[in-house]
């Protein structure tokens, strides 16, 4: 059965799937910063899977979970999985608890969607990870490029479902709040971080 086609990932544009090789890559990088052993990751709000396996062949050996609040995307993040033991299920992000502790919490993509992103991010915190790799829209250059491809012009460029619009260094003062910050990178045009508990 032919699955559905995600607008970001599965996009035909060039220039697209450049951002999204760098976006990738940037994954790849901030990972390669991790020092210490990495045996269970938890991604919050895998959706589609993309990341999910991305991260499954960068940790070969760990035992991953991901889960995501949309059954539809949960189920497609199933079916393209590479590994039979990663876990993968439906739950919001509010509802983490100890079944999603982990040595590396991975949030991509989802924070500028939350209304409470405080709260996610303190409920991530909670899982007591060695570390967090995370990443949001570089605010207002995500815009800008939305603008320029005429897409959402009603909305000055703005993704729907986008509540929270963070540059660089706001979203780094944001993690701050909760977690230490150790690497910024700035995958056009996006902004990844990878922290520590303080």
């Amino acid at each position: 059965m032919k699955q559905p086609q995600h607008e970001k990932y599965d996009t035909k544009n060039p220039i697209a799937i450049k951002m999204i090789q760098g976006f990738m890559q940037s994954i790849d990088d901030l990972a390669a910063q991790i020092n210490a052993p990495i045996q269970k990751i938890t991604e919050c709000g895998c959706g589609q899977g993309h990341v999910n396996q991305r991260l499954e062949r960068l940790f070969p050996d760990a035992k991953i979970k991901g889960f995501d609040i949309n059954p539809k995307e949960v189920a497609i993040a199933e079916q393209n999985k590479h590994h039979e033991k990663t876990q993968l299920y439906v739950k919001s992000i509010y509802d983490v608890g100890d079944q999603e502790q982990a040595d590396l919490v991975v949030c991509c993509e989802v924070l500028e969607h939350l209304e409470h992103p405080e709260l996610a991010l303190k409920k991530m915190r909670e899982l007591k990870a060695k570390y967090y790799l995370f990443s949001v829209p570089n605010e207002p250059l995500w815009r800008i490029l939305n603008f320029m491809r005429g897409k959402y012009m009603r909305d000055w460029g703005n993704t729907p479902d986008h509540c929270n619009h963070w540059s660089t260094r706001g979203f780094k003062t944001f993690v701050s709040q909760q977690l230490s910050v150790k690497s910024v990178n700035r995958p056009i045009p996006w902004t990844m971080v990878l922290a520590t508990p303080k």
